[in-house]
């Protein structure tokens, strides 16, 4: 074989290797792409609509949706409206949601035919009467698609390809902005300590707009010093809900339409913020056209601020720390030291946790402190203090306890232990005994039981009559409190049992407040005691 045919038959050879690589290469990167979401088909049923009547104006979106990868079992996502000011150019109002699902027709866009991979969808648009002129253009603005882990978008220039994507309405032209009702602090409490970290409260207030619908706003709080915070809201549509909407947390059942929005708008001033009166200077509302409603300075509550630089309180005390309230309500006196204040202490007030609160105004004691007394509730095992408000004459304020974040006071106040279990020393029964004859008629036998006086009151939790065979015939449950000379009182209806001539024991268990018991003459309990005084018996006659 000649040197040049060896070449050729080399060269050709390669060649054949290199495309049969190509080929299989190309194979496998072919079938390892990956899998894309695209959206093929995007239109309104009509491209103009009339919204200027009464009667609701609906225009069907229906779109398609594609998936290239041939085990995808679903697809989701949600289509965005916004519509366009033909005044401004604008895109303005809020946006409303289509959200589509495979297969599924509790949406607010309905699935209408297709499979995982191509799947068609269709949305009833209910269009708004009200805009800013007496036309207007409503457009898709986004298309999200998500399947798996996967997530794509289409918007800006990618949605001209679909010319049906927008319409015109004609509209009604709403020229009057939103109107706001009465403004509130949401927790009442005029009061905010910031220190080194940013802190924050929250008015409340309802929105009204029953042309076009509010859209958006915000609102601006001013301080001392020339200091400002202004903060934005809106509402939005909870995940998963299309019921209701929120706006800054308050629910409120506006609708799509928000013509009547309860709005929570939180404000957070920055850590440093000047201490002081921090006011409600000016709140703007924006309804779906764009109609913008300005309120300076609108009557509200304001904040006073403070770190605690100013007027302070310390040596919080409260006497006794320990109550007895096992039987009736305790008092105590929770007293505490003012320095710096100007003209004196205007106000005082203390919150606790349940079962304890304050019962009066400040006084002054000899001693320089002020005091208020504090009723702890019967049976409350424990309170502290969450909160402390000192306002001086001047309306400066000092904060304290974990309701505004501020330095605990460090103020508890507990229930005397019980550490000793429920005694009976005697029980008697009237009458003991009756003819057998007589038992239908027979008025309750009352048990009268004598326990000693604890910490913790005492009551009968259960009785039991047994007959000779240890069986037994009648069960009570609960007697009322223990009375103040240590007695306690159970009626036990034997009459309607049956009983017949013999003689019957009684045994009872006694429980306390604090859920310790002990038991007296209950058979087949191995804690049980021995009925003091002996078996008490109640006895069945003939006759």
């Amino acid at each position: 074989m000649s040197r040049s045919l060896a070449r050729g038959l080399l060269r050709g050879t390669l060649t054949l290797a290199l495309v049969t690589s190509t080929t299989v290469l190309g194979s496998a990167v072919a079938h390892a792409a990956t899998p894309r979401l695209a959206l093929t088909a995007l239109s309104f049923q009509k491209p103009t609509v009339d919204a200027t009547t009464t009667a609701t104006a609906v225009n069907r979106l229906t779109f398609t949706v594609t998936n290239t990868d041939p085990e995808a079992e679903t697809v989701r996502g949600v289509v965005t409206l916004r519509t366009r000011s033909t005044v401004t150019g604008e895109v303005v109002g809020h946006e409303r949601l289509a959200h589509y699902l495979y297969g599924s027709t509790s949406e607010n866009a309905d699935f209408v035919s297709g499979t995982p991979q191509q799947s068609t969808y269709a949305y009833d648009f209910r269009v708004p009467r009200f805009s800013d002129s007496a036309t207007t253009t409503w457009e898709v603005t986004r298309v999200t698609i998500l399947a798996g882990e996967r997530e794509t978008t289409i918007s800006g220039d990618k949605l001209q390809a679909f010319p049906g994507s927008r319409f015109v309405a004609q509209t009604a032209v709403d020229a009057s902005g939103p109107t706001v009702d009465t403004i509130q602090l949401a927790n009442n409490e005029p009061f905010l300590y910031v220190n080194d970290k940013p802190a924050s409260y929250a008015y409340t207030f309802n929105v009204q707009d029953y042309g076009a619908g509010f859209w958006k706003g915000t609102l601006k709080v001013a301080g001392p010093g020339g200091q400002s915070v202004t903060t934005p809201f809106t509402w939005e549509r909870p995940a998963n809900s299309w019921g209701g909407i929120t706006c800054g947390g308050s629910d409120t059942s506006g609708g799509e339409e928000a013509t009547y929005v309860a709005c929570t708008a939180r404000v957070t001033l920055p850590a440093g913020a000047s201490p002081g009166n921090w006011r409600l200077s000016q709140l703007v509302l924006f309804n779906n056209a764009g109609v913008r409603t300005t309120y300076q300075n609108p009557t509200a509550p304001s904040v006073t601020v403070t770190a605690n630089s100013t007027v302070q309180a310390s040596e919080f005390a409260v006497s006794p720390a320990v109550v007895n309230n096992w039987r009736e309500d305790a008092v105590v006196e929770l007293s505490w030291a003012v320095t710096d204040a100007l003209r004196g202490v205007a106000s005082a007030r203390f919150w606790l946790s349940a079962g304890c609160r304050q019962s009066t105004l400040p006084v002054n004691r000899p001693d320089g402190h002020l005091a208020v007394t504090v009723q702890v509730s019967t049976g409350t095992e424990a309170c502290s203090v969450t909160g402390v408000a000192i306002v001086d004459g001047a309306g400066r304020a000092a904060l304290y306890g974990s309701m505004f974040g501020a330095p605990d006071p460090q103020i508890r106040i507990t229930r005397v232990a019980s550490t000793e279990p429920p005694t009976a020393l005697g029980a008697t029964l009237s009458p003991k005994t009756a003819p057998a004859s007589e038992l239908y008629d027979l008025p309750p036998v009352e048990l009268t039981v004598s326990a000693a006086l604890k910490v913790a009151p005492a009551r009968i939790v259960t009785t039991y009559v047994y007959d000779v065979d240890g069986n037994v015939v009648y069960q009570s449950w609960g007697s009322g409190d223990q009375a103040e000379d240590g007695t306690l009182t159970d009626h036990l209806y034997l009459g309607w049992y049956g009983l017949t001539t013999g003689e019957y024991t009684i045994g009872f268990t006694l429980a306390d407040a604090a859920e310790r018991s002990t038991s007296y003459g209950v058979l087949g309990d191995p804690t049980s005691e021995p009925m003091p005084g002996g078996p008490l018996v109640f006895s069945v006659t003939e006759g």
